[in-house]
């Protein structure tokens, strides 16, 4: 798969990241008197939920965020084959119960996956680990983690301007 997010480097992956809160907070957003909750786990004309594609984004990149921390080990360890459906967006998660819960986790995640970036230093994106594939490095894992959160927010933004 090669796509735009195949040619991020390191700073527009950690800029990424670090917006992706005030961006899913504006995704589930509704315009008052309404009230996002309302919509929030109401199936769209693709079959999903906003509250499942949220479940989803959030599960994959906590497996990727483990991955980048275990790959930047001085002797990395082996990724499974979870990596591997993360990195092309094929995975689900459970649902956070609300939108609130929703950014709430979000914003936590996107904190510490922000922050764990950042104290890489510029040789340590290059690190890789293996898969059942074959082997990732770091930027790969990073460029991923921004293709499914930014592909994810796309759809829970086309989702909720559906259902609302």
């Amino acid at each position: 798969m090669s796509d735009q997010y195949d040619r991020l480097q390191p700073p527009f992956i950690i800029s990424s990241i670090r917006s992706m809160p005030r961006r899913w907070e504006q995704a589930l957003r509704v315009q008052p008197p309404k009230n996002i909750e309302d919509f929030y786990t109401v199936e769209g004309s693709s079959g999903q939920s906003a509250a499942s594609d949220v479940g989803a984004a959030l599960e994959q990149v906590r497996v990727l965020t483990d991955a980048i921390r275990t790959t930047s080990y001085n002797d990395p360890e082996a990724l499974g084959s979870e990596v591997e459906a993360a990195m092309s967006d094929s995975g689900s998660g459970p649902w956070p119960a609300s939108a609130a819960e929703a950014l709430e986790h979000i914003e936590s995640l996107m904190d510490t996956l922000g922050d764990r970036l950042e104290a890489l230093h510029s040789r340590d994106w290059a690190k890789r680990a293996r898969t059942p594939s074959g082997d990732v490095s770091i930027e790969q894992l990073g460029q991923a983690t921004t293709r499914v959160l930014a592909t994810r927010l796309s759809r829970v933004e086309r989702t909720i301007r559906e259902v609302s």
